[in-house]
């Protein structure tokens, strides 16, 4: 790494190892033609790659053979969509192979993949849409492997000419398929679009003039490769309609520095519409080292005829489509090398280029410029990173040590390096002196080694809070040359595979041992007489610990359960339990607390508490209706009762007594049965089993 100088700096959970940052591009523009749309940057990097493309037209003489004759598009009155597919679903349809452009290297990735559908798509006379079922933004696509269509909707609309009425009313839209095509087992192979949406027949434009019918669709590929020479590779979009009234459009490249000797080598990538096959005048230029616009000259496109209803890749036709028209009535696509003899155009040490998009009588509308161009750049890839736990396996409160090196293979000096990562939330800082709370690192000058560590977060963060027991640790750097100040990243890796393309750094932790409960089973068992609520209480309250950290405990609290029908003996049962974050739930602790029955022979042997009815009136009234004895229910006690009047007369008697005397006589007392009259009566009470003497006294009843 060549750098001024290294250091780590803390800013919230990010670690950052900087130098300093400089980016700059710059992109301008000479305008005399009709730009209805600015063209912007779609795409700019620093690459080890290229760029390539393919392409198909949509409108032509007939549905599903080519058209290889001479003539314009604006010759016929009654073109045709293309449509191959025999989809009633779909009113056209085309295909392109891709194929691997660097069949060479042992492996080459894609980066970027566009997708640009583009058509003059002016309404009828009378105001009928070209596809009234059908919206302009949205098209049906095909990849490699598949047999059905996906309908996609564009990302953004480029320019619609119809929103103003603008000579063919032409749109271009554009879709960023990357993130599809990189899950494709196989990039390569047939690519089928439908329903580019366009004027068929002939085409008139706003305010007069046989313009013809164009459409068609693009994908431009952006690929890498380790083995690959480093270029900076630029995509710009937007709509230049270009004609002999309006010329003259420039677009200035900047940003990048060529090669410091040698042969400088670029391609160049466009797309546009309403070129026609014979008609002359249209001029694609470029500004040579002399500074002079020369014509630009490419295999199968004159000086004066660049834009002329082909799909050029490099030197050649590009055939490898269904249908393969030679003619495509309207629409062109090409990426070409530059010729660039003896570095005439873009010489060594360049940092800018400007084309030149000119006529003097042909009307074309370009949508598309790309520029990809040998560079000087430095280049840090890979940068290893590796850590010191065994297998990459470490232990909650571990500290981890993390190394990474890297070197510069590219051409030019890297400065402002700038390398960061974003921590996880499960690892903690480890102090540094020129850090608050922060990094520490070691950095030894001889090896250029950059070292620094990471705590593991204790154990209990990961029983308690998150069972997140991996981490992926990534540096991103950012850095730019001296001669090239164009900003680039690169991310370090753990591993590379075959196309040297790096793995992150995966950090396992091992789950924590389980949390036990450190009282032994019983610990919290007691046993306890029925008259001491306090002790219950107490006991009630009680908790079990557990060996580490502070879970979550949750309690189930069990009813009292009798052990007979008196309900003074019996027990309560409890249990807690916890389920730790990583899902483990304990084994339930249980408590017995366990309530005997001594206190029943204090109550059933104690006269205190025995209690007998001293009135009985017995009109309704719900006081005193009966006859109670009270105090002896838990007991099991039989009740023998004998009631007697003053004479002494035996008027009512029970073996089994059940509180429900209410001052009358049986039969075989008195020899008359009914209520007895009011006055004064006298009891006899045994509770048999009980061991205590017959309870006597006097009770007064009232039946009046």
């Amino acid at each position: 790494m060549t750098a001024h100088y290294v250091h780590i700096k803390k800013n919230f959970s990010k670690l950052i190892l900087i130098a300093a940052l400089v980016f700059f591009y710059t992109l301008s523009f000479n305008v005399s033609a009709q730009i209805q749309k600015d063209f912007t940057s779609r795409f700019n990097e620093t690459v080890n790659g290229d760029v390539t493309i393919i392409a198909n037209n949509m409108l032509s003489r007939t549905a599903t053979e080519s058209y290889n004759g001479e003539r314009d598009n604006h010759d016929f009155i009654d073109n045709v969509c293309v449509d191959i597919d025999n989809d009633s679903t779909t009113f056209n349809s085309s295909s392109a192979n891709f194929v691997n452009p660097e069949p060479q290297l042992v492996c080459l990735t894609i980066l970027k993949t566009y997708l640009y559908w583009a058509a003059a798509d002016k309404e009828h006379d009378n105001g009928e849409d070209n596809q009234p079922n059908w919206n302009f933004n949205d098209i049906k696509l095909m990849l490699p492997g598949e047999d059905v269509y996906s309908t996609i909707t564009a990302d953004e609309v480029i320019y619609r000419g119809r929103d103003s009425h603008f000579s063919n009313d032409p749109y271009i839209c554009f879709k960023d398929i990357t993130s599809t095509i990189i899950t494709l087992d196989d990039p390569f192979g047939n690519y089928q679009v439908a329903n580019v949406e366009a004027k068929i027949g002939n085409l008139i434009q706003h305010g007069g003039g046989n313009i013809g019918t164009s459409g068609g669709w693009q994908i431009v590929f952006v690929y890498q490769s380790p083995e690959l020479p480093t270029k900076n590779t630029s995509l710009f979009d937007g709509y230049a309609h270009i004609s002999q009234t309006f010329n003259d459009f420039d677009i200035n490249f900047s940003g990048f520095q060529t090669i410091k000797t040698g042969p400088v080598n670029a391609n160049i990538v466009l797309g546009s519409l309403e070129g026609d096959r014979a008609l002359r005048g249209d001029r694609f230029q470029i500004k040579n080292v002399e500074n002079n616009f020369v014509d630009l000259i490419a295999p199968l496109r004159d000086a004066d005829n660049f834009f002329n209803s082909r799909i050029t890749i490099g030197n050649i036709d590009y055939t490898d489509r269904n249908p393969a028209s030679i003619n495509t009535l309207g629409f062109d696509a090409a990426v070409f090398t530059l010729n660039n003899n003896g570095n005439s155009i873009l010489g060594n040490n360049q940092t800018s280029a400007t084309i030149r998009l000119t006529s003097n009588q042909e009307t074309y509308g370009l949508y598309l410029l790309g520029l990809s161009v040998d560079v000087r750049s430095p280049n840090l890839y890979p940068i290893t990173l590796i850590s010191n736990a065994v297998e990459n396996i470490t232990n909650a409160g571990e500290t981890v040590i993390f190394d990474f090196n890297f070197i510069n293979t590219g051409n030019d000096v890297a400065i402002n390096v700038v390398l960061s990562t974003i921590l996880p939330t499960n690892v903690e800082f480890i102090d540094a002196n020129n850090l608050p709370n922060g990094v520490t690192f070691i950095y030894d000058a001889n090896t250029r080694n950059l070292q620094f560590e990471l705590m593991i977060k204790d154990e209990c963060y990961f029983l308690e809070d998150s069972c997140d027991l991996s981490f992926e640790i990534q540096l991103e750097a950012t850095y730019n040359g001296i001669e090239n100040p164009i900003s680039q990243t690169t991310f370090s890796s753990y591993g590379l595979n075959d196309c040297q393309q790096g793995t992150i750094l995966l950090i396992t932790i091992n789950i924590p041992e389980e949390i036990i409960w450190v009282n032994d089973i019983g610990d919290l068992d007691r046993d306890i007489i029925c008259e001491n609520p306090a002790a219950l209480n107490l006991a009630l309250s009680l908790m079990p610990d557990t060996n580490k950290c502070d879970l979550a405990i949750t309690k189930t609290s069990g009813t009292f359960v009798p052990n007979d029908s008196f309900g003074y003996s019996g027990s309560y049962t409890n249990t807690w339990t916890f389920t730790n974050a990583c899902g483990r739930t304990i084994v339930d602790y249980v408590q017995i607390i366990t309530i005997n029955d001594e206190c029943l022979e204090s109550i059933c042997g104690n006269i205190n508490k025995i209690n007998i009815s001293k009135a009985v009136t017995a009109n309704g009234d719900q006081w005193n209706e009966y006859f109670v004895i009270s105090g002896q229910e838990a007991c099991d006690f039989n009740i023998e009762v004998k009631i007697f009047n003053r004479w002494g007369a035996l008027i009512y008697k029970s073996n089994n007594y059940k509180n429900n005397w209410r001052g009358f006589a049986t039969n075989n007392s008195i020899g008359v049965s009914g209520n007895v009259p009011s006055g004064t009566y006298y009891y006899v009470v045994n509770l048999k089993g009980s061991g205590l003497k017959p309870f006597t006294g006097v009770i007064y009843v009232s039946t009046d």
